[in-house]
């Protein structure tokens, strides 16, 4: 199977919202499980920014930072081993991290592809807008009341099963932005578009 990489993220139940900096709360006792749930935040820390980690954290997570030469904001490990071992360093104070893989058409176009036989589990759709954020964490999470009527929609991991509704959805978030509900996004963020990111956990 073709991955555009994988990503440390927090465990939902620990996530916030790196744009508020409040924390994401589970509606109807669903937590959001996306893309956007403090990427890296315990690999790129004060630790590494004082160079202070290890040498071989230092160095596999700078590799990551060289190559997220792009626009997206997403930063991916292509490889497993070292994923693996980025969650370990990522966990050391508390299990509060998981480890990720992502696809996505437009993402594997900037990025690439690596092969992976780890048994995924996929878990939904999540739409990210470029160097920003997901609509969904900010959008349906922070005002599940103005968003009620994509409840249905929302699968018990918080994303979409059906990618064919993320556009429509967008269209919702862009009315929200403009009565003043939701975050606006950067024009030149706008611009560059949204991603569809289909998002499984890693065993």
């Amino acid at each position: 199977m073709n991955i555009a990489g994988f990503i440390v993220v927090r465990r939902p139940k620990f996530n916030y919202s790196v744009h508020s900096r409040e924390p994401i709360p589970a509606v109807n006792h669903v937590y959001y499980t996306g893309i956007d749930r403090q990427r890296w935040a315990d690999v790129f820390d004060d630790d590494f920014y004082a160079k202070k980690a290890p040498e071989e954290i230092r160095m596999l997570a700078q590799s990551i930072r060289t190559n997220a030469r792009d626009f997206s904001g997403i930063e991916l490990c292509p490889d497993a081993e070292a994923a693996y071992r980025l969650l370990q360093y990522s966990n050391r104070n508390g299990d509060t991290n998981e480890l990720i893989a992502v696809r996505s058409t437009e993402l594997e176009a900037t990025k690439g592809t690596v092969e992976t036989d780890l048994a995924l589990e996929w878990m939904g759709y999540d739409i990210f807008a470029l160097g920003e954020w997901s609509l969904i964490a900010e959008g349906f999470f922070r005002n599940p009341g103005y968003y009620s009527r994509w409840a249905p929609s929302i699968n018990r991991f918080g994303l979409f099963d059906d990618p064919s509704l993320l556009n429509q959805y967008a269209s919702t978030y862009e009315t929200a932005v403009a009565e003043g509900i939701s975050e606006p996004i950067a024009p030149k963020s706008a611009g560059l578009g949204k991603l569809s990111i289909e998002v499984g956990r890693v065993p």
